[in-house]
């Protein structure tokens, strides 16, 4: 009996301790420095665009995209033959319910080209170049599992099959192009403030960028998860994106960093210039794959 009020009264101790310690702690935000954000990515036959943004501070109140837009700096891409001033345009995202903006240019881009980016902007220039010669995938087969594990944990999947290209470095990710109603939602449970009863086209884009490293000229197989949920029978397009190495440098930093967010066991990445010693981003090129119907079966 002596040794249980013991407990008690080293319980009770303990407590007290611990609320009597109890204190509001106000951290101090360190002085953040804004980068400029640039993100440009070419494909032949179709017209450049490059996004250009501030960098802003977690808890900054700017989130609304046109507040973090670059509206006045000077963007060019050149081919060492024809110079293409690019000007201020935008798109809707029917989803997010909101316009996205970007630079666009004037002239449609090539393949086999070797283009140069320039962005002049506040007293700075930030410079690049990107060569568009990816060779084209051919999508052998695409299937479905709805359960596969990968580092983020267990998730339906969507399975590509193909054959590598032997004669060059290869970089790989996928995009599926499809409609979806207000029942659906992101992967990370994002679902549309605005679409009410009606539907949206989305582009998924793959999270993860995949190397042939060690696999160089062999038969590929990659599963990756969808960005949206679905309904049986709903359907898609999918393609996948032949990408130089500028794209893998700066995206699959991206997704080590995200993965790192989520998984406390995983050491933390910080983003290492690549193209940009004075800016965050990647100006890069990819060849698309012909694009495949593919069904949801479940």
């Amino acid at each position: 009996m002596k040794t249980k009020n013991i407990i008690v009264l080293i319980a009770s101790f303990i407590l007290i301790s611990v609320f009597a310690c109890q204190k509001d702690v106000v951290i101090k935000q360190l002085p953040y420095i804004s980068k400029v954000s640039i993100q440009g990515l070419l494909t032949p036959n179709t017209y450049p665009h490059v996004y250009l943004y501030h960098t802003v501070p977690y808890f900054d109140p700017r989130t609304s995209v046109r507040s973090l837009f670059i509206d006045n700096a000077i963007v060019k891409i050149s081919d060492g033959v024809t110079n293409d001033v690019l000007h201020i345009d935008s798109s809707y995202n029917g989803f997010r319910c909101t316009y996205e903006y970007f630079y666009s240019g004037t002239q449609l881009t090539q393949s086999n080209k070797t283009y140069n980016l320039n962005i002049d902007y506040n007293g700075e220039t930030f410079t690049a170049s990107t060569t568009t010669d990816r060779f084209k995938v051919t999508l052998d087969n695409v299937a479905y599992t709805p359960a596969f594990t990968d580092v983020y944990g267990e998730h339906e999947g969507i399975i590509f099959y193909f054959k590598d290209d032997a004669s060059q470095k290869n970089y790989y990710r996928y995009e599926m192009t499809r409609i979806v109603d207000s029942s659906k939602y992101t992967a990370s449970g994002v679902k549309s403030p605005c679409l009410g009863g009606g539907t949206a086209m989305v582009q998924e884009i793959g999270r993860t960028i995949y190397t042939d490293e060690n696999v160089n000229g062999l038969p590929l197989v990659f599963t990756v998860e969808p960005s949206y949920t679905h309904a049986e029978n709903d359907t898609g397009y999918v393609r996948i994106q032949s990408c130089d190495r500028n794209m893998f440098e700066f995206y699959d930093q991206l997704d080590r960093q995200k993965l790192a967010e989520y998984n406390p066991f995983v050491e933390p990445v910080f983003f290492k210039p690549y193209q940009f010693p004075n800016a965050i981003g990647v100006f890069g090129s990819y060849t698309l794959s012909d694009s495949v119907l593919f069904v949801y079966p479940e």
